[in-house]
């Protein structure tokens, strides 16, 4: 390398540097746009729905993350039982997080997989997506199975449980997901996340659910509404809008095909696309919104 080529190289470095400053600085959405456009992977994350069991395997120094929708005044009571021959040893650490829809830890636990973590009618104080991670620090703590329920009235921290106080017919059922009976069905086959959820801790400005969908899965309107925008835009790609009563909105975003028009009213259930991966997309799914007077909300609270 000559002397002459050594300012120039600098230059070059220069430039490069002064690039990928400009596209770090590219993250925020735009006002049509589905989310930033760089950012990190969302971590692997699985639906939870309260009150049904799930299994799981957590290995050494990994974290399962499970997301859930409750209502603000819920009761929260995390339950996990390990398979001990399947760990490292009774002795095999677990650590229990409750983060809250804004992204802070609500409270943790630790215990080992003999005695695990238990977390007890914690109240949740909004009305959002909750996310429970189960972490194994340093060893394997094995196959297990998580159960979380909603209640809202004390059971298990009540006194007057104890004293046998309650009336004749027991403790009413827990709450099934928090808010039910909105109306709103599940808008495509897989009820799965594949994505961001609303509000991720990871992704705080994403406001809808990134659902698991194969290429071409249908579509379905979640209720009965109007469409009022049906065609191509530029984040959210092809992009169905339906307008509900008293307010309500849901967006169906990056659809590979669109089978519904503007105007048309839709009946709930009917299909009004099939699933893609247009628009700011890396892979086929559904980006689904729920919005009440313009405003996004959870849809993982109202969708049944």
């Amino acid at each position: 390398m000559s002397r002459r080529d050594g300012p120039a190289r600098s230059r070059a470095v220069l430039a490069l540097s002064l690039v990928a400053l400009l596209l770090s600085a590219c993250g925020s959405p735009g006002s049509g746009d589905a989310g930033p456009l760089l950012h990190a992977p969302p971590p692997p994350q699985a639906l939870l729905i309260p009150g049904e069991p799930v299994d799981g395997d957590l290995e050494d120094g990994e974290t399962d993350r499970w997301v859930f929708a409750a209502a603000a005044g819920m009761l929260a009571t995390v339950e996990v039982w390990f398979r001990l021959s399947t760990s490292s040893g009774p002795e095999t650490e677990v650590q229990a997080v409750l983060v809250g829809p804004e992204g802070s830890a609500l409270v943790q636990e630790a215990g080992t997989v003999t005695l695990p973590p238990y977390i007890v009618e914690r109240e949740l104080a909004q009305t959002g997506s909750y996310q429970l991670q189960l972490v194994a620090p340093s060893s394997a703590a094995g196959r297990y199975t998580l159960l979380v329920t909603l209640s809202s009235e004390r059971f298990l921290t009540d006194p007057e449980v104890y004293t046998e106080t309650l009336g004749a017919g027991g403790p009413p059922a827990a709450a099934q997901g928090g808010l039910g009976g909105w109306g709103f069905i599940w808008p495509s086959p897989r009820r799965a996340i594949s994505g961001w959820y609303f509000h991720d801790a990871a992704n705080p400005g994403h406001v809808g659910l990134d659902i698991a969908a194969f290429l071409y899965d249908p579509i379905v309107a979640v209720a009965a509404g109007t469409v009022s925008l049906a065609g191509d835009t530029r984040g959210y790609g092809n992009l169905v809008i339906v307008d509900h009563p008293e307010g309500w909105q849901s967006w169906y975003a990056h659809l590979s095909l669109i089978s519904v028009t503007t105007g048309q009213r839709v009946a709930q259930g009917e299909v009004i696309g099939s699933a893609g991966s247009t628009g700011f997309s890396t892979g086929p799914h559904l980006h689904f919104e729920l919005r009440f007077q313009g405003q996004p909300v959870d849809p993982l609270v109202y969708l049944r």
